[in-house]
C-alpha cells in the first residue's frame, strides 16, 4: 500500500497532486441490521455531527438562455436539460450515486500510478488531470464493474491540468452531464468520486467552500478553482466533482492541502474548449511537461526540484508507516463492532478521556435508531507527535422520528495515539469531531 507524499505550495495552503499513488488494496465496509445510534460518541457535553440526509429537493436554477453554444460539443453529453437524472427527477441519492459512477474510471499507467476520470462524450473520450498520464501515451482503464479497456491520450495540457484519454471500447456509452450554464457557488453541495489510493468506487460529501482560488504548481497553473469541503485524496485526481442534486460534472477534483483536507476542483466549464478541441483533433505528438532544469542542465524530477526541496515534495509514492497503519486498523475495528452491535468492544477502544466524559451506557444507547453502518473510506497521516489523524468517511440507515428510514452521510477526523501514562502500547481513539 503506498502514499502520495505531501506538497506545500507559497500561496498559504500547502497542496497535493493527488493523482499518482500506488494502490491501497484493501477497501472494507461494515453493516448490520438493527444497529443503534449516532456514529460519533458525544464528547464533552455533545458533538454535533455533519451530516446530510437523503430527501428529495428542488432543481438549482439554470440560467437564462441556456448553455453558450460555443461550449457545447456535437458529441451527447453536455446540456443542462438532458435527462440524467438527479434527486430533481425522483433519483435517491444512492441512485444518483450509482448513476454517476458507472461512468467513473481508475487510470493506472505502466509505473503503477493511479488516477481518476469520467466519460464525458459518447466517444469513448475520458476527462482526467494532465498530471495523472502525464509523460505516458498508453495507459489501462478500469471500470467501475471491475472491466479493464486500454486507453490512448489524445490531448494534454502544457500549463492547464487537462487531458483526454480516448478508450474505443467506450464509444457510444452515454457520458456524464456537464454542467456549463453557471459556475458553481460557496454552498452548493457537491460529491466527490473517484479512486483515492486505489480504492475505487469511492465516494465523499461535501459543499464548495470557496470559489476563484488560484496557486501554481509546476509545470501547470491553477486558477478559478473551487474549494471544497469533501475529503479527496492520492488517486483522486481527475475524477469528477458532481452536483448533488442532479448528478451533473461540475469540476475535475485536482490537488488537496496538506493540513486540514481542504480539497480544489478545476471547473469543468473552464476547460471543455480544450478538452473538445482533442477530442475533435487528437494531438499528432504529446508535449512532454516542462518541469525544468537544475543547474547542471539535467531534467528535474517530475514535479520540479524547487517543490522537492524546498518544500518537502517527492513524487515517488511513499510506503505508510506502521503507525498509520496500526491506526486506520482501529478505526476498522470500532465501526466492525458497532455494525455487529458489539457496543462493548466498541467502548474499550475509546481513551479513557473520553470515557470520562461519556458513560457506556449513554454511548451504547445512542446507536438506538441506527440501522446500517458502513464505513467507506479511512486513511491516517501521522501528525509528528505519536498521534495520527485518521479520516473516515460513513454512511448509515438510520430510523427517523416518524418511522420513516434515511440516509446519513457522516465525513469524519478522529485523532489515535497512545494516551499518556498508559505502558500497554495499545493505541486509543483519542478524540474526534465531524468535518
Amino acid at each position: 500500500m503506498k502514499k502520495q507524499a505531501i506538497l506545500s505550495i507559497a500561496v498559504s495552503a500547502v497542496v497535493l497532486l493527488a493523482g499518482s499513488a500506488g494502490s491501497y488494496a484493501i477497501h472494507r465496509s461494515y453493516s448490520a441490521n438493527a444497529g443503534e445510534g449516532a456514529l460519533l460518541a458525544d464528547v464533552a457535553g455533545g458533538t454535533e455531527l455533519a451530516s446530510t440526509r437523503v430527501t428529495s429537493g428542488s432543481a438549482a436554477d439554470v440560467s437564462a438562455g441556456g448553455t453558450d453554444s460555443d461550449n457545447v460539443t456535437d458529441d451527447k453529453a453536455i446540456t443542462d436539460s438532458s435527462g440524467q437524472g438527479g434527486e430533481d427527477d425522483g433519483l435517491t441519492l444512492k441512485e444518483i450515486i450509482s448513476t454517476v459512477g458507472e461512468k467513473v474510471v481508475m487510470i493506472e499507467t505502466a509505473d503503477g500510478s493511479i488516477g481518476s476520470g469520467f466519460l464525458y462524450n459518447d466517444r469513448g473520450d475520458i476527462l482526467t488531470n494532465a498530471h495523472v498520464v502525464a509523460g505516458y501515451e498508453d495507459v489501462t482503464i478500469t471500470m467501475s464493474d471491475s472491466d479493464q479497456m486500454s486507453g490512448t491520450v489524445i490531448g494534454i495540457g502544457e500549463e492547464t491540468d487537462v487531458a483526454v484519454v480516448r478508450v474505443p471500447d467506450l464509444e457510444g456509452v452515454e457520458p456524464l452531464e456537464l454542467k456549463l450554464s453557471a459556475e458553481a457557488e460557496v454552498g452548493d453541495e457537491v460529491l466527490a468520486l473517484g479512486s483515492p489510493l486505489g480504492l475505487q468506487n469511492t465516494v465523499t460529501t461535501g459543499i464548495v467552500s470557496g470559489v476563484d482560488r488560484t496557486f501554481d504548481i509546476a509545470p501547470y497553473y491553477y486558477e478559478g478553482l473551487y474549494q471544497i469541503s469533501a475529503p479527496i485524496a492520492p488517486g483522486n485526481s481527475g475524477g469528477p466533482l458532481v452536483d448533488r442534486r442532479t448528478g451533473q460534472v461540475l469540476g475535475i477534483n485536482s490537488a488537496v492541502t496538506d493540513e486540514g483536507g481542504i480539497g480544489f476542483s478545476i471547473p469543468v466549464i473552464s476547460i471543455v474548449d480544450s478538452a473538445k478541441g482533442w477530442s475533435d483533433s487528437p494531438m499528432d505528438v504529446l508535449p512532454a511537461p516542462d518541469y525544468g532544469y537544475d543547474e547542471y542542465g539535467l531534467p528535474t524530477d517530475e514535479y520540479g526540484d524547487e517543490y522537492s526541496d524546498d518544500y518537502g515534495y517527492d513524487d515517488v509514492p511513499a510506503e505508510a508507516t506502521e503507525l498509520e497503519y496500526a491506526s486506520e486498523d482501529v478505526l476498522y475495528a470500532f465501526y466492525d463492532a458497532v455494525a455487529l452491535q458489539d457496543y462493548r468492544t466498541a467502548y474499550d477502544l475509546l481513551g479513557a478521556e473520553w470515557q470520562a466524559k461519556q458513560s457506556y451506557e449513554n454511548f451504547a444507547g445512542g446507536y438506538k435508531d441506527t440501522l446500517g453502518v458502513y464505513l467507506d473510506y479511512c486513511i491516517g497521516v501521522e501528525n509528528g507527535d505519536g498521534t495520527v489523524s485518521v479520516y473516515v468517511t460513513i454512511s448509515a440507515d438510520e430510523r427517523a422520528e416518524d418511522g420513516s428510514t434515511t440516509t446519513e452521510l457522516y465525513d469524519l477526523v478522529y485523532q489515535v495515539g497512545l494516551e499518556e501514562g498508559d505502558a500497554s502500547d495499545v493505541l486509543k481513539i483519542i478524540s474526534g469531531k465531524s468535518e
